[in-house]
């Protein structure tokens, strides 16, 4: 991984236009004119998108996540020093959670708000930070995120990777409330759109520090006009975060109930639509040409579509059992049934119990999962040719031969026989699976240098 560059200042909110070289004047027209575009956009869009949101209302499940999002969100306490962390999905919230830990640690007398996009983030959240507030990103429309603003209070919010609502910098600008970007990527589709919109970009210039993953993203917030000084590649926090080891106890408890008579184990993690009949089938021709018994466990990104991917597999004549259905006493199963989980927070467990693991959105043109999760574990991983949302991750992966990667979904079902007939080559990809994360840790503690001063000082308690 490359090294952090050298610290620059923290630029606080107040000199953000002159510390990008921008004259105030300009900086402030640029910024009406482009809420002048976006409040009208949103607008639109938010009518689009109201009857879905009412229709949602009728069901008390939803209705406080409305409220949420309407910036309804729970007051703090009068008095809390309160530092907002923000991510979208269940990435996000699973690489935060080292820098969470960390700053809990070193900070105890702060509190810590936690918010998410999706409803999947939420729960994942309230999973893994069950004594921290967890709650839903305000909509960027009106006032809403004023709203939340002045109910949470925050001292200083993070936002992980490169979250940015021009109407949520904006409040925060106002009530002179510094923002970070901390394991900062900008795709490269997202970086097109805002090239084409480079002049309309003051929200750009209200984010205090870019802590980035790596020096292309580096260089993409560059070239949009982002000051130097306030850009700094530190490294990716996902590395830190993700979970070292085999997972003992669930190995222990899941591999015998699916490999009663020594099958292979193949998971299919955070598949998309279409992969999981790619998977079953390619896994049929391995039987077929290799004779190897093989388990096939499907952890569908969206567990919703679990019903949708059982009947696809029944109809290609492979029984399947849900994940939600099986009690506490496992049951046998048929050599050819396949599991499918449909519940949040099961992959790496399910992960711990594999030989081979596939991981999803990668055969299609989606961009790819994390495939740092079953690497962690020591596991054989294998993906497709569509990753770019983990291109940094690929690439240090692939350089250190530590997984296998398909050039195109014909060649899946060759490639899968080749590594599920070959113990010894996923045992050496595993291990230097391993070794990679290992040498990329340490993004956490760069990062909590470089925010360190945009947190409100620890208060200074009177002596005797």
């Amino acid at each position: 991984m490359p090294a952090a560059s050298a610290p620059g200042p923290i630029v606080p909110p107040a000199a953000a236009s002159s510390a990008t070289g921008l004259p105030r004047a300009r900086s402030r027209v640029r910024g009406w004119l482009t809420m002048g575009l976006y409040q009208p956009i949103f607008l639109v869009a938010f009518l689009v998108y109201s009857p879905l949101l009412l229709w949602r209302s009728l069901d008390r499940r939803h209705r406080s996540s409305l409220k949420e999002r309407m910036g309804f969100l729970p007051k703090s306490p009068a008095g809390d020093d309160v530092v907002w962390i923000h991510g979208v999905s269940v990435g996000e919230v699973k690489a935060a959670s080292n820098f969470i830990a960390q700053l809990r640690k070193q900070r105890p007398d702060l509190r810590i708000v936690v918010s998410t996009t999706t409803p999947n983030g939420h729960l994942v959240a309230r999973q893994e930070y069950k004594d921290l507030p967890v709650v839903f990103y305000p909509l960027d429309f009106a006032n809403f995120p004023a709203r939340a603003i002045a109910r949470i209070r925050p001292r200083c919010v993070l936002l992980m990777e490169l979250e940015i609502w021009p109407n949520f910098l904006q409040a925060a600008h106002h009530r002179g409330i510094p923002v970070a970007v901390i394991n900062g990527r900008i795709s490269e589709r997202t970086f097109r759109g805002y090239r084409l919109a480079r002049g309309l970009l003051p929200q750009l210039d209200l984010i205090s520090t870019y802590c980035v993953q790596d020096r292309a993203y580096q260089k993409r917030l560059l070239d949009l006009g982002v000051d130097s000084a306030r850009v700094h590649v530190t490294g990716n926090m996902k590395y830190d975060s993700v979970v070292m080891g085999d997972h003992t106890s669930a190995r222990a408890t899941l591999r015998p109930w699916l490999s009663p008579k020594d099958e292979l184990v193949l998971v299919a993690g955070s598949t998309h639509d279409d992969e999981e009949a790619v998977v079953v089938r390619a896994v049929d021709e391995v039987l077929a040409r290799r004779g190897l018994a093989v388990r096939t466990v499907l952890v569908p990104r969206h567990p919703e579509r679990a019903a949708s991917v059982c009947a696809a597999l029944e109809a290609l004549g492979r029984p399947t059992v849900r994940w939600s259905t099986v009690g506490s006493t496992l049951p046998a199963l048929d050599p050819r049934t396949v599991v499918v989980v449909d519940t949040i927070g099961q992959l790496q467990r399910f992960y711990s119990a594999c030989d081979v693991a596939f991981v999803g959105g990668s055969l299609v043109p989606h961009g790819g999962q994390n495939m740092l999760e079953p690497a962690a574990q020591g596991r054989a991983v294998i993906f497709g040719p569509h990753t770019t949302n983990f291109r940094r991750d690929v690439e240090l992966l692939r350089e250190a031969d530590a997984v296998l990667q398909v050039p195109s979904r014909e060649a899946f079902p060759d490639e899968l026989g080749r590594l599920l007939a070959d113990a010894g080559l996923r045992a050496a990809l595993g291990e230097r699976a391993r070794e990679v994360i290992t040498k990329n840790q340490g993004a956490t503690a760069r990062t909590f240098d470089l925010v360190a001063g945009l947190l409100p000082a620890p208060a200074v308690r009177p002596q005797g």
